[in-house]
């Protein structure tokens, strides 16, 4: 596999401020969850999630995020997509557009195998609680 020359991954290091809606909901919701609030972590995402009409997304999150031990989340304020995040919104996107082994391919640079399994499957729920909704996130690969 070439290691130069390669494009520069998709959202790493963009502007929070400029990710479409669907991502920034994902994102706000993943750094609540990692956040130390009153509620608990998935409690923390849910609030999120419902001001975003996806309340019923914030169980298969939380079960997402805790099968990643290697997912490093940034403070909630933070103007940048970190590259643990930018992986996390880009495996969303391609679950929900039916690619499930380039999602499973992306979050084994987040966790073993076993694990990475496990949060393909979570984010296929949660990606399907979208698409319910109406809401679709961009599949950049």
């Amino acid at each position: 596999m070439a290691t130069r020359g390669l494009p520069a991954w998709p959202l790493i290091g963009q502007e929070t401020d400029t990710l479409p809606e669907p991502e920034r909901l994902v994102l706000d919701a993943a750094r609540a969850w990692a956040g130390s609030g009153p509620a608990g972590p998935m409690g923390e995402a849910a609030l999120v999630l419902a001001a975003g009409g996806m309340e019923a997304a914030a169980l298969p999150l939380d079960a997402a995020l805790r099968a990643l031990p290697g997912l490093h989340m940034q403070w909630p304020l933070c103007p940048v997509v970190s590259r643990g995040e930018a992986t996390l919104l880009m495996a969303l996107g391609v679950v929900q557009s039916g690619r499930r082994a380039v999602a499973l391919a992306l979050l084994h640079r987040l966790a073993p195998p076993l694990s990475a399994y496990r949060a393909v499957a979570e984010l296929s729920v949660m990606g399907c609680v979208f698409r319910r909704g109406g809401v679709c996130l961009t599949a950049p690969l």
